[in-house]
């Protein structure tokens, strides 16, 4: 019995110790990392500071609003843009008549009433769409690149109302 109220005792002070180690590694992040922005921002400042008064060229400052405003232009990280992927002329190439055949079938898909011809038209654009991975590239990358362009041919010659169509009659 004596010992159970010594473990309790030993166990409810290392709880009391625990929460004030908490509390106090809590509070020296707090103060740490205010410490941090307050030096980011005076070196941001700083910086600012320095680059506005070089691109001035030594010019008097018009006002404290100008100089606030120049700061942050000038401290502003310049955006870089990303330069388009080189796909390749091949790639292109292949790309383009992916898009050729599938308007030309989608096409004459849009213009025919015979519903066997659209059945096969139908196979047809079956086959094309099954046919990109061979007829693109096997990578993931270009295999939805001639998905996507599929889908603008058909999108283009407004092919998924003839699709429509085509599922709704009973042929």
């Amino acid at each position: 019995l004596a010992l159970a109220k010594g473990l309790a005792i030993f166990c409810g002070v290392a709880a009391v110790f625990l929460v004030a180690v908490y509390c106090y590694l809590r509070s020296y992040l707090k103060r740490k990392r205010k410490a941090e922005r307050k030096q980011k921002k005076a070196a941001k400042e700083r910086d600012g500071v320095v680059e506005a008064a070089a691109g001035a060229g030594g010019a008097a400052d018009a006002g404290a609003a100008d100089g606030a405003e120049r700061r942050q232009k000038v401290a502003a990280p310049p955006r870089t843009r990303l330069q388009p992927l080189d796909r390749g002329r091949e790639t292109v190439k292949r790309e383009a008549d992916l898009k050729r055949d599938t308007l030309h079938v989608f096409r004459r898909l849009q213009a025919s009433q015979d519903p066997e011809e659209r059945s096969e038209l139908c196979r047809q654009a079956c086959a094309i769409y099954d046919d990109i991975e061979r007829r693109v590239d096997s990578g993931m990358a270009a295999l939805t690149s001639g998905r996507i362009v599929f889908c603008n041919a058909l999108m283009e010659c407004g092919g998924l109302d003839v699709l429509r169509e085509c599922q709704d009659s009973k042929d």
